[in-house]
């Protein structure tokens, strides 16, 4: 058995805690990085903290690790890893995005695959970057999700673009409109009032949304349909 060094200790463990007495420019977007490789890991470290804007709190080497990470340093922004050990960076992203004030995550990944993009926008990613591409589409990634906005690297932009299409020809229109109704917080009756259906249709159209999108629930289908910039 190998016994880990201090700087493995180190990284596994907090990670890369605010120094005692430092503080968090309130205009900084906070960031935790997780990779399984310690030198990307450190080189992702590296250049977010080159920008002024970007501050990264913590890093962690696996999964589970990262999950606990995240929880107790609540950043804005938490770039993942595909592979990642204990668990993988889909998983950990479909838990994360399940927490009350989630952060927004980034899948960063050396798989450029469309099935892996659809996976981590299934699980609720709002960026997707691949390691290949320059280090300046992260840094875009991390401006562009804190901002609310989705960022998928262009070399999966054409995939992107026939996944719309072939969902939205699937969507009918009252379908749309029941999705961009409970987007604006309105409940069942709510919805049926405004499209003059009954409660049961509503909830017969929401439905049929979520399985077309593959949603586990209501939230889950909203949250693909605005992804996907089906409904605004």
């Amino acid at each position: 058995m190998r016994w880990k060094t201090a700087p493995e200790r180190r990284m596994l463990s907090l990670q890369r805690p605010l120094r005692q007495g430092e503080a968090l420019d309130s205009h900084q977007i906070s960031c935790v990085v997780g990779d399984d490789h310690a030198a990307l890991r450190r080189g992702l470290v590296a250049v977010l903290e080159a920008e002024d804007d970007l501050r990264v709190v913590g890093e962690a080497a696996d999964g589970r690790a990262l999950l606990d990470l995240t929880e107790r340093r609540r950043p804005d922004v938490t770039i993942v890893d595909v592979a990642m050990p204990t668990v993988d960076g889909i998983e950990c992203c479909r838990q994360m995005t399940a927490q009350p004030h989630p952060p927004a995550v980034v899948l960063y990944t050396g798989h450029a695959e469309p099935e892996v993009l659809q996976s981590a926008l299934d699980a609720g990613a709002r960026g997707f970057v691949v390691k290949t591409g320059p280090p300046q589409d992260l840094i875009r990634a991390v401006r562009t999700v804190h901002a609310g906005l989705p960022f998928i690297d262009a070399r999966l932009g054409a995939f992107l673009a026939e996944r719309h299409t072939q969902i939205a020809s699937q969507l009918s229109t009252r379908e749309l409109q029941v999705l961009q109704h409970l987007a604006q917080g309105l409940t069942t009756d709510g919805v049926g009032k405004e499209l003059y259906l009954s409660p049961a249709t509503v909830r017969s159209y929401a439905e049929n949304a979520m399985h077309k999108l593959n949603a586990s629930n209501r939230v889950h289908a909203v949250a693909i349909a605005l992804r996907l910039r089906l409904i605004s």
